[in-house]
């Protein structure tokens, strides 16, 4: 902090100050910065109060008709509501006495700052309570008050502002970007987490109306498989298509099927076809694209296993990934819904459904 007093033709300065709460009780503590400070204490009202003034060499002038002084507060560990700085100066005449010197007074006040809600994010494919989550993966964040209002992104490359509210991610190595942003909402944020986010432990801040609102934290990891399910739940029929290959004719077929008296989406029993159809499972999903030439990509199908044949981004939108599983033939019969389980990375995504007949 600094006190600056200015009068003409003045030869010597001086000032205190003292900084208390609503209670008059000392709020926080002052530290000189060098010599020209000192500090005092002293008791008022049965309260322990501490003071910052200049020291005698502290008097002198820093410049014509002006004194300065620099020092440190720092604040409370705990919030002790508005802090109040109360500040005299002294534009002295240099006689050495009170006879015409000028005292001049002020005070002010500062707030707490408001305290950040929590902000509670997960992969926006699988919804796992736990668990990472992977740079250029899609996020859905939970709080209170994130938004002004709800709005949803309408075109590429993504927004960094949406519904008023914003999405900054600090990663472990302390390095800040904006996230761009899917959906907004009061109670919910949908956001990618920004592509060269560092491994660790995250800091994810939201601003609404470039004020801080909400921060949590997420482990950001390399791999953190999702899969999107048609009841954008986690849970359930998966959000994919089929690909059959007949001969050379390629052709794609839905999975799931809406129920018009739940209102959730079931399993369409998929027939595989004739022998020499090939049935391919086009799954999709967020947090597995980074993957190497090392990384292994396995997948069962009702317990069977079932070779993955690619894993990456999917191309058709930011965040989102895209595995490609053979769905064996050795399953004709089954007749029923059955688990799709992928794992990348050693790293199992949640369990997903598709109907085979």
């Amino acid at each position: 902090m600094t006190v600056t007093l200015a009068q003409q033709s003045r030869l010597r300065f001086g000032f205190q100050l003292t900084a208390i709460d609503d209670s008059g009780k000392q709020a926080g503590a002052l530290t000189p910065n060098d010599g020209n400070t000192q500090i005092q204490f002293n008791n008022v009202g049965g309260n322990q109060r501490q003071y910052i003034n200049h020291t005698s060499s502290g008097s002198n002038p820093v410049s014509p008709g002006q004194g300065s002084w620099t020092f440190k507060w720092t604040a409370p560990a705990q919030s002790a509501g508005r802090v109040t700085f109360y500040i005299s100066g002294n534009a002295a005449n240099g006689n050495f006495t009170t006879s015409g010197d000028t005292i001049y007074t002020r005070s002010d006040s500062l707030q707490p700052a408001p305290a950040l809600s929590n902000l509670a994010s997960v992969s926006a494919a699988s919804f796992a309570p736990t668990g990472p989550l992977a740079a250029n993966s899609i996020v859905a964040g939970f709080g209170i008050n994130l938004a002004t209002n709800t709005a949803g992104a309408s075109s590429l490359p993504l927004p960094t502002l949406l519904g008023g509210a914003e999405v900054r991610v600090r990663d472990a190595g302390g390095a800040e970007r904006p996230s761009g942003m899917f959906f907004a909402s009061s109670g919910q944020l949908n956001y990618l987490i920004p592509a060269g986010t560092a491994n660790g432990v995250a800091t994810i801040i939201v601003r609404r109306e470039g004020v801080d609102t909400a921060q949590g934290t997420a482990t950001i990891d390399t791999l953190a498989p999702g899969l999107f399910t048609a009841n954008s739940s986690g849970q359930g029929v998966a959000a994919a298509v089929i690909l059959r290959r007949r001969g050379t004719v390629d052709t794609f077929e839905l999975v799931a099927q809406l129920n018009q008296t739940s209102g959730r989406f079931e399993p369409i029993l998929l027939d595989l076809g004739p022998e020499g159809d090939q049935v391919f499972l086009l799954a999709f999903g967020t947090g597995f694209r980074n993957v190497n030439a090392q990384t292994t990509a396995t997948a069962t199908i009702g317990g069977t296993s079932a070779p993955v044949i690619f894993v990456g981004a999917a191309g058709a939108g930011e965040g989102l990934d895209q595995a490609n599983i053979t769905i064996p033939r050795s399953l004709i019969g089954r007749n029923m819904a059955l688990d799709v389980i992928f794992t990348v990375g050693g790293k199992t995504a949640n369990t997903v459904q598709i109907g085979v007949k």
